[in-house]
């Protein structure tokens, strides 16, 4: 009768365990469905947002809601979810919601099925993918309060933001529209440059501007207007005059570095700048810059205009004034010692606000050949949001990762369903007959 007892008292713990066990599984389910929590647990991190898209988000103030005009049936209602969790994590007060499209009034709306907006201080953008780079340039967009226009001088052989040659700046003109700028090319023979215009960029004119067009340029200054100059050792004499009705001087010589050297570059012809001085317009610029065939480049502010070097080479470069061929070494009869500006900026009062202007003496380091190295990309993008007046973006990042999740079609996870579950092991199974039948046959 004791053993009997026994018995039964150890089914009912075994009965109340598992009693335990199915209601602590069913509330844990129940608080999940509730409630959206998660922790990156990959290695480095692969699953968390980069430093621009944090950046982005903080710089933003609340509320932040983003609206997912899905269905409920619809197959990508779980991979918003997931990416706008990455983004609560940092901000928990980021809000997702989902509306069913087919429940608006198409009169009044022309929102379609898989829409993505968010919506911040009454401005809303629309993301067109669901991945980190698509959500965070949205974000940028908000961040623009007031809409830039950045006008490229085209017609002298210019690098151009829209072609995809090595030598233009097409890879730049998609960073600089994700943060939410306009770009265009104006050819001043055919007209001014527009009244619109946040910043007037001469990218490394190849051929002479006519005096008209060199006028336009300095009546557009004289007006107020920002300017970003890139320039080569090559440019043509014909700009020396306008170089210095806008505040500088190009000096004839083509900066050689042989640091570079010792850090595996071969070709002394690019200048390193590992060192940033004190300057808003390089406050998001910490990584070293490369500028290949550069010129260096001196202030020579008109009166009124303040001027600051805000790139220099090192001690060991020098400007060399003879041909680039052979062995190249410093001549201290013709050459330009070190260390040598390669960028400078100009400021002034006018109207009431600070007026801005940079000159580089190099255009490739924003090439779509150089534009990747090192901090090319954010210190060329850093400067257009100062000339741009744009303070808040200079602190975002400009390298924004894709994401690395892989998606799949429901025919891609069929085909690799099928081959993993029935042909891999029938694969094995035959491969196994056949080593059996061979041995037998031996």
């Amino acid at each position: 009768m004791r053993f009997s007892q026994h018995r039964w008292l150890g089914y009912a713990v075994h009965y109340l365990v598992a009693l335990a066990i199915c209601v602590g599984t069913g509330a844990t389910g129940w608080w999940a469905a509730q409630h959206r929590a998660a922790t990156d647990l990959s290695a480095n991190a692969r699953h968390s947002l980069v430093a621009a898209s944090v950046q982005a988000l903080a710089a933003l103030s609340d509320p932040v809601v983003v609206s997912a005009y899905v269905s409920p049936k619809h197959q990508a209602r779980a991979q918003i979810t997931d990416l706008v969790a990455r983004y609560q994590l940092q901000r928990p007060t980021l809000k997702l919601k989902f509306i069913d499209p087919t429940l608006i009034d198409r009169r009044i709306s022309a929102i379609d099925d898989g829409e993505l907006t968010i919506s911040q201080g009454g401005r809303t953008e629309h993301v067109a993918r669901y991945t980190e780079e698509a959500f965070t340039n949205a974000l940028l967009r908000l961040l623009q309060r007031d809409q830039k226009f950045i006008a490229f001088v085209t017609g002298h052989g210019e690098r151009s933001p829209l072609r995809p040659a090595n030598f233009d700046l097409s890879h730049w003109y998609e960073v600089l529209k994700g943060r939410g700028y306009q770009v265009q090319e104006v050819n001043l023979t055919e007209t001014p440059v527009p009244d619109n215009t946040s910043l007037l960029v001469i990218a490394s004119p190849q051929l002479d501007y006519l005096p008209g067009e060199a006028k336009l340029v300095a009546d557009f200054v004289a007006a107020g207007g920002a300017l970003l100059w890139l320039v080569e050792p090559d440019q043509p004499a014909s700009f020396e005059s306008l170089a210095r009705t806008i505040g500088f001087e190009r000096l004839p010589a083509t900066v050689i570095d042989p640091v570079t050297q010792a850090l595996g570059i071969d070709n002394p012809a690019i200048a390193l700048v590992t060192k940033y001085p004190s300057h808003p317009a390089l406050t998001g610029s910490n990584a070293a810059s490369m500028f290949p065939f550069a010129t260096p480049v001196h202030e020579r502010a008109p009166p009124g205009w303040h001027a600051a070097r805000i790139l220099e080479t090192g001690t060991k470069a020098w400007g060399e004034t003879g041909p680039m061929t052979g062995n190249v070494g410093f001549d201290e009869a013709t050459d330009f010692p070190g260390p040598l500006p390669l960028a400078i900026a100009l400021t002034r009062r006018h109207s009431g606000a600070e007026q801005r202007v940079v000159v580089i003496g190099d255009g490739d380091f924003l090439s779509n050949t150089y534009i990747g190295n090192g901090g090319n990309q954010d210190l060329g993008t850093h400067i257009v949001d100062w000339l741009a007046t744009n303070e808040t973006m200079i602190r975002i990042e400009t390298r924004i990762a894709p994401d690395v999740r892989l998606e799949l079609t429901r025919w891609q996870q069929a085909v690799i369903g099928f081959g993993f579950l029935l042909v891999l092991p029938a694969a094995l199974a035959l491969n196994g007959l056949l080593i059996g039948w061979r041995r037998r046959r031996a």
